[in-house]
């Protein structure tokens, strides 16, 4: 069976697109390295405007949709498109940094699962099949394209408080009695502070997949602070908690971005800034 995978793509803001560019060749990258796990990239485009030139050699289709569409919409508008058997939506801040986790997604729904995923716990919503859960994770999510071509009616927004994004689709499937397989989900992360965030210490299991959670949010802020409104810049720094765009900014910087605007202006030296990274990359394992 053939394999595609699908990722959307959106900038938010009309501006700084250098800043951008630093995700999208980073997730490039990615899919080059592990290229014989797939047959297909379809890239999304809402508001990036891909250069088909960082394409060349790739096995990867750029699919415009209207910038108005929320990136679930987009995903059932163009799933009618895709010519492959099998279909896995990454977020463009999905890290995959192990060979075979792509494969393995695939080679599950070869063995009869319907659905391989990643599962969290949101809304009210409640189920007991999915050992605890009650969602699909749209940042990594594999199933037939078939199979899922009879949803295309169900909603796949959120609509909270009873369920997030997936929410009503992995109801819906759970209900025609979908055979899922669980892909386990690592949150931990290392904080400025040295601490241990949003999970166990990962390195006991690590998954070889990891979701950034806003992975967009420095090359916002650095577009915002270079060409847009800077009291939005400045108010967001004062206002948001500092460890978690520090741990954001850390994977930008991994991805080989500069973020030395935002270290600065939070009063961070290069010094302390690079023996974060440095530790940062090796708790990963990046």
């Amino acid at each position: 069976m053939t394999r595609a995978i699908i990722t959307a793509l959106h900038k938010y803001t009309p501006f700084g697109d250098e800043f951008y560019e630093v995700l999208l060749d980073f997730y490039l990258d990615t899919m080059r390295k592990y290229d014989s796990e797939y047959d297909m990239l379809y890239l999304v485009d809402s508001t990036w405007n891909i250069d088909p030139t960082k394409l060349e050699g790739m096995k990867a289709k750029i699919v415009p949709v209207n910038p108005s569409l929320r990136y679930y919409d987009a995903y059932k508008e163009i799933l009618p498109q895709v010519e492959e058997d099998l279909v896995l939506f990454l977020d463009n801040d999905t890290v995959i940094y192990k060979p075979g986790v792509i494969d393995s997604a695939f080679k599950w729904l070869g063995t009869g699962y319907d659905v391989v995923t990643i599962l969290d716990t949101i809304g009210e919503y409640k189920t007991d099949k999915l050992w605890g859960k009650n969602k699909f994770c749209p940042y990594f999510f594999a199933t037939r394209k078939n199979f899922l071509m009879k949803y295309l009616d169900v909603e796949w927004g959120p609509d909270m408080p009873y369920c997030e994004t997936l929410g009503h689709l992995t109801e819906s499937m759970l209900n025609d009695d979908a055979k899922v397989w669980e892909i386990p989900e690592d949150k931990s992360s290392l904080l400025f502070d040295g601490s241990i965030g949003y999970g166990d210490d990962h390195r006991k299991d690590s998954t070889g997949i990891y979701h950034i959670r806003s992975g967009t949010l420095p090359a916002y802020l650095l577009a915002t602070k270079k060409y847009g409104n800077t009291e939005e810049y400045w108010k967001y720094l004062k206002q948001q908690p500092k460890s978690e765009f520090l741990r954001q900014s850390a994977f930008y910087s991994m991805m080989g971005g500069d973020v030395t605007p935002i270290i600065e202006d939070c009063g961070i030296t290069r010094g302390d800034w690079d023996e974060y990274i440095r530790r940062f990359k090796e708790y990963h394992g990046f």
